[in-house]
């Protein structure tokens, strides 16, 4: 019994002088989990933010996205326009923005990771955006049309556009009626 109890006195002691290594290794192994460096590394974050620097740059990292969520959201629904076509995903929509950005006479790659930059696009070009956003939408209600009249459907689709036409001119006010019937003339000249 006595050379059992001096084992487990051995093995405690031995427990006891490796405690410190273990717990530092494990607190090692933990840090290199949730260190900046570590999150920087593996494409987590982008780039560490010096304490001093957080509150500004939050700052305006958020109101970036709010921002370029709420143009996204615009662009996502006008494209939602019917059955036929696929509306465009939030990150389609995000690559979109994104091509708007880099075709802007002076704008570059590094601009676009600059939060005040992007924001500063958006104001400046604001009416011009609307704009996109209207043409993106135009441009699915074309496509869906096309889609509607030359389908395998074609005969059902072309009877459904002049169905619906016919609603929506019975609907309007006259000089919208007006508007409809000259740039349906034009449009039919072609």
């Amino acid at each position: 019994m006595t050379e059992m109890m001096r084992q487990k006195k051995l093995i405690s002691q031995r427990e006891n002088e490796l405690l410190p290594v273990y717990e530092q290794i494990a607190v090692q192994f933990c840090e290199l989990h949730d260190t900046p460096g570590r999150m920087n590394a593996v494409g987590v974050i982008e780039r560490e933010v010096e304490w001093t620097d957080s509150r500004s740059f939050f700052f305006w990292r958020l109101r970036r996205k709010l921002a370029e969520f709420d143009l996204r959201r615009k662009m996502v629904n006008a494209s939602d326009v019917g059955r036929g076509k696929t509306s465009l995903s939030p990150l389609d929509a995000s690559s979109l923005m994104r091509e708007w950005f880099l075709e802007s006479p002076r704008m570059s790659i590094e601009m676009w990771k600059d939060d005040k930059m992007m924001l500063a696009w958006m104001a400046e070009n604001n009416k011009e955006l609307e704009e996109k956003v209207l043409n993106l939408a135009t441009k699915y209600v074309s496509d869906e049309v096309f889609l509607a009249m030359t389908g395998s459907t074609g005969a059902i689709g072309t009877s459904g556009i002049t169905k619906g036409l016919s609603r929506a001119f019975s609907a309007m006010d006259p000089n919208q009626r007006e508007m409809l019937k000259q740039s349906m003339k034009e449009a039919l000249q072609l």
